[in-house]
């Protein structure tokens, strides 16, 4: 029985471990906070800076303003998505072992009824 807990609690983090190499691509995709503000921040003003200077046109100016508000909307969906991946994963973990604690309570209740 002893056996059976340690797999089933070891078996995540190997699992997790043989699939890292996929989940880099997926993390390497997901834009980090500081991409986002840059997007959101930065480069308007940048683009901003360009038109006023006369460096792009009016037209340049809202087609490139767009783009950024694109993507960057796009960045914020795929990390919403990532977090709730990731919370969906620790939550599934954590009713794993809630159910294995249970199981293991209510064997050591019945083999104390049986010592008893």
């Amino acid at each position: 029985m002893a056996a059976v807990i340690v797999a089933v609690l070891v078996f995540p983090f190997v699992k997790r471990r043989s699939d890292a190499s996929g989940d880099t691509d997926d993390v390497d995709r997901v834009a980090s906070a500081d991409t986002l503000r840059h997007l959101l921040y930065r480069e308007p003003v940048t683009l901003r800076n360009e038109y006023e200077s006369g460096n792009i046109t009016s037209n340049e100016y809202e087609e490139q303003l767009e783009e950024l508000k694109s993507e960057a909307a796009r960045l914020m969906r795929q990390r919403a998505e990532y977090r709730t991946r990731v919370v969906e994963a620790e939550l599934a973990i954590e009713l794993e072992v809630q159910r294995i604690r249970r199981r293991r309570s209510a064997d050591e209740a019945e083999s104390g009824d049986i010592n008893g």
